[in-house]
């Protein structure tokens, strides 16, 4: 999945059950931490297998269940400490839904449950092939899925990655854009800063 892929499959997943559980939508603050959970595995582990060698796939620590995971425990466990339960849940389950969204078009790829993409160290992962850079790789990437796309080959992996964003980008306007406001305020005190 896509960073954005990511992020609108947890968003569907968080904002369904905040609907059932608590009749309500999503805030802000939580919706801000879902997202940056549910991309934080990749932000982790594409740059060092892909710019800077430290592993031979982008599928590392930060996707594994042995390290990944309890990292992803302990910042919840602070966040509750600090009194932010709702922010660090949130990113808990942005983070393991992150794992979720790669073990299942893995899975429906193979035809098979395939748990390999977190089970780091312990996984024998086929090496992708060289794609030089970070930058090159992303780029190769996304050439690749965008061909893909222009197949009109609905495959289930893509049904998954389109349903994904289209409910999601739904979903999360329905629900007023939660996150939003908070992310734009931020960058805007950010700009000005700089300028100053």
């Amino acid at each position: 999945m896509w960073p954005w892929e990511h992020a609108l499959f947890a968003y569907v997943c968080y904002s369904t059950y905040v609907h059932g559980r608590y009749r309500s939508r999503p805030r802000d603050a939580p919706a801000v931490a879902l997202a940056f959970g549910a991309v934080l595995p990749d932000l982790i582990d594409k740059p060092l297998a892909w710019e800077f060698n430290v592993f031979s796939t982008g599928y590392a620590a930060a996707h594994s269940l042995f390290l990944g995971v309890p990292a992803a425990l302990a910042v919840y466990a602070l966040a509750e400490r600090r009194r932010a339960g709702a922010v660090g849940g949130a990113f808990l389950i942005g983070y393991l839904l992150h794992l979720v969204g790669d073990v299942l078009p893995a899975s429906l790829s193979r035809g098979r449950v395939d748990l390999s993409p977190v089970l780091w160290p312990i996984a024998g992962r086929v090496s992708p092939p060289d794609r030089g850079s970070f930058v090159d790789g992303v780029y190769g990437l996304l050439t690749e899925y965008v061909a893909r796309l222009l197949t009109f080959d609905l495959t289930p992996v893509i049904a998954l990655q389109l349903g994904s964003v289209a409910f999601g980008v739904t979903l999360w306007l329905a629900d007023g854009r939660p996150g939003l406001s908070l992310v734009t305020g931020a960058f805007r005190r950010a700009m000005k800063r700089i300028r100053a």
